[in-house]
């Protein structure tokens, strides 16, 4: 039924929460799990970052930036703050899904790729001939969903190909 997985992931704990899904439908169909990172350029020219913690968890999200160059676009002065550093944590953390998926026996991919998250997760299921597409969700409703927005959801709404999400508690993403 399933021949190849698609699971986009920022490394986030709630995107562990999903992988656990992403790898048990691998092992249950004996398919390729694709690792997918995105780095947004958009994110990446406010001060996006990934980095792990001191207790082994990665950690996504915005940096402050200094006064005098807010809203200019220029990046921070740290290098996994700057695309080339986002991308390179994103090959870390890739590699490192891949290796466990490995041990664990499930043959996989590992890609990272350039753009709005939702339009590159949705072109990559169809480049690569994905049977489905595994994702988190927050579940958030009103103004909040629609201040926020989803990348889950637009995944959900604008493609082809079946979205399994996993709902995720406020404690699952922090």
């Amino acid at each position: 039924m399933y021949d190849n997985i698609l699971y986009p992931t920022d490394g986030s704990k709630g995107a562990a929460v999903v992988l656990d899904h992403a790898r048990d439908l691998a092992e249950t169909y004996d398919a390729t799990l694709h690792v997918l990172f995105v780095v947004d350029a958009e994110h990446t020219e406010t001060g996006m970052f990934i980095r792990r913690k001191e207790d082994g968890d990665w950690k996504t999200g915005m940096v402050p930036r200094e006064h005098e160059t807010a809203g200019k676009g220029h990046m921070s002065k740290h290098q996994e703050e700057s695309p080339e550093g986002v991308e390179h944590k994103g090959e870390e953390l890739t590699n490192e899904i891949s290796s466990w998926l490995t041990n664990e026996g499930i043959e996989t991919v590992t890609a990272i790729r350039h753009g709005e998250p939702d339009q590159v997760i949705i072109e990559y299921a169809e480049q690569n001939d994905v049977d489905l597409i595994v994702m988190g969700t927050h579940g958030r409703r009103g103004l909040r969903r629609r201040l926020i927005g989803s990348v889950t959801e637009k995944v959900v709404r604008l493609s082809e190909r079946p979205v399994m999400t996993v709902r995720l508690s406020e404690t699952d993403d922090e």
